[in-house]
């Protein structure tokens, strides 16, 4: 039996939470979740979206390149195959903070974050690199939107100098790399006011435990699970191919 409180419990872990992602949590029917949740009043924070950050891109560097995800059945790939990469602002108290990720759109796992106060070309670059540091590998193909950070030559050249080819959303398209921004829409509506912390190592730490918890606790609908369990359930089955 289930009732408020296991609800009520499972919401300090993970406030979060909608009907869905409760009922594979505590593996119960969503409508039984879903009628407890309204009888109780109990609600998850609802989605909510911002003008995204956007900059210019270099119309002669970009003539290069075009979306190859268009010509990939997505359900074939593997883990590692592709990585998706975007930037987005963090406005705090005064300031504004960029908050940098890479995104294997496999697994959902953030594989690669970074903090700066300046959006440039180091910070994306930066973020390439811890992530294959981490991997162990490049990515098969690396796929952004037209922003200069991402598609700077610096970043663009490191990648393909190591065999990875180059994605590029299509002009005014951001719904083609739709993982970074689920992400981004994701990480905002459920940190809540930023500004409720006092110092900015506060905020550093606290950005630092939330992508932690994206990776190894928090379940995705799609993959029903968390992304580090994904990936582990992915490697003892002996199913995956490393990337390139």
């Amino acid at each position: 039996n289930i009732d408020n409180f296991d609800i009520e419990d499972t919401f300090i872990i993970h406030p979060a939470y909608g009907h869905r992602r409760l009922a594979l949590e505590l593996k119960i029917n969503k409508k039984k979740i879903l009628r407890i949740m309204h009888k109780y009043g109990l609600k998850a924070p609802r989605l909510w979206y911002q003008k995204k950050f956007t900059t210019q891109s270099d119309p002669t560097h970009l003539i290069h390149y075009t979306n190859l995800l268009r010509e990939i059945d997505l359900t074939s790939l593997n883990i590692g195959d592709v990585w998706s990469s975007d930037l987005t602002y963090i406005k705090y108290h005064d300031k504004f903070i960029y908050l940098s990720i890479i995104q294997d759109i496999v697994s959902k796992e953030v594989t690669g974050f970074n903090l700066s106060f300046n959006h440039n070309s180091e910070l994306v670059l930066k973020t390439i690199k811890e992530a294959v540091l981490k991997a162990g590998y490049f990515p098969r193909i690396f796929h952004c939107d037209r922003g200069s950070e991402n598609m700077s030559q610096i970043c663009t050249n490191y990648l393909e100098e190591n065999k990875t080819k180059i994605s590029v959303s299509d002009p005014g398209s951001p719904w083609q790399n739709g993982w970074s921004e689920s992400f981004f829409s994701r990480f905002k509506t459920e940190s809540g006011n930023l500004n409720r912390f006092e110092e900015l190592g506060e905020l550093i730490e606290y950005i630092f435990g939330y992508l932690n918890y994206y990776n190894s606790i928090r379940i995705h609908t799609k993959i029903k699970m968390s992304p580090y369990q994904f990936k582990q359930k992915v490697l003892e089955s002996g199913l995956e191919k490393r990337g390139t």
